[in-house]
């Protein structure tokens, strides 16, 4: 049952911004392109990450192989990008039920920023049915310490609820309603594929708790990175921002033949003040 009402709000909410994106002025719809026009577009600014110095998490078994977390500081000290890496066999002989897996990033690096990577393997996707109930993996980055994720109770409704002010939150997207215990709210892009007719390949999601965001997600389908990708997508951008910090304005999806690893990332992070 919860799950059937949760796609029936997920839903309901594509419907209201359907209609609503229809009545906007041509220069908000520009402002609000989806990010999957841009999905072959792979500019200098995407490879800025290979500058700076590149600092790894221990490594985690996964499938047939490893994921390990890490962020790039520049000489500064500041984050550039932070990202995951996944040796080519880690898609292999993955658990048949759902798993996940938590990557400290190190201390004292990227000024702390971003402090650790859950990762969640899902071999039968999850709700709402014929959105997301494909094999994927949802990769959040997290901004606040992970005992304080963990303290995320099944049954904090209000904190769930409690949306980041409208200026926090970044053009077209919504909040799916209610929570997940240790993770947070999310907020769903209603520009992506998966509500406008096509396949679920990847999208991006933000997650907040108790009026503040605290994680951005990329989900991707095991499908989607076997077929060897390399993109790097606009992240669109709220109007303001909560707290001093370095936020992505792309990220990044890609394959390495040398060595076979697949990467997904968020990058050209820059810093924002908050309000």
């Amino acid at each position: 049952m919860k799950k059937i009402c949760l796609k029936l709000a997920v839903m309901f909410v594509v419907v209201l911004i359907t209609v609503l994106q229809a009545c906007q002025k041509e220069d908000q719809a520009i402002n609000q392109v989806s990010s999957t026009t841009n999905d072959n577009f792979k500019s200098k600014e995407g490879d800025k990450e290979k500058d700076g110095k590149t600092f790894y998490s221990s490594t985690l078994p996964i499938g047939g192989g490893i994921v390990r977390a890490w962020v790039t500081e520049n000489e500064k000290g500041e984050p550039t990008s932070v990202g995951v890496k996944l040796s080519e066999k880690a898609l292999q002989n993955l658990p048949d039920e759902p798993s996940q897996f938590v990557l400290q990033l190190p201390k004292n690096k990227g000024k702390n920023f971003y402090t650790h990577v859950l990762l969640d393997w899902n071999p039968q996707g999850h709700e709402p049915a014929h959105v997301y109930d494909v094999p994927h993996f949802d990769i959040h980055f997290y901004i606040i310490p992970n005992e304080d994720r963990e303290a995320i109770g099944p049954d904090d409704f209000v904190q769930f609820a409690n949306a980041p002010a409208a200026q926090y939150v970044p053009p077209a997207y919504l909040q799916i309603p209610g929570g997940v215990p240790q993770m947070g709210a999310h907020w769903a892009d209603l520009l992506s594929s998966e509500f406008n007719g096509g396949p679920f390949t990847k999208t991006f999601i933000w997650g907040s708790y108790d009026g503040k965001f605290i994680f951005w997600e990329p989900m991707i389908t095991r499908d989607y990175l076997l077929s060897h990708p390399e993109v790097v997508v606009p992240v669109r951008q709220p109007a303001a921002y909560q707290r001093d910090g370095y936020y992505p304005t792309n990220y990044k999806i890609s394959y390495s033949d040398t060595p076979k690893e697949f990467t997904i990332a968020l990058v050209n992070l820059v810093f924002r003040a908050g309000e």
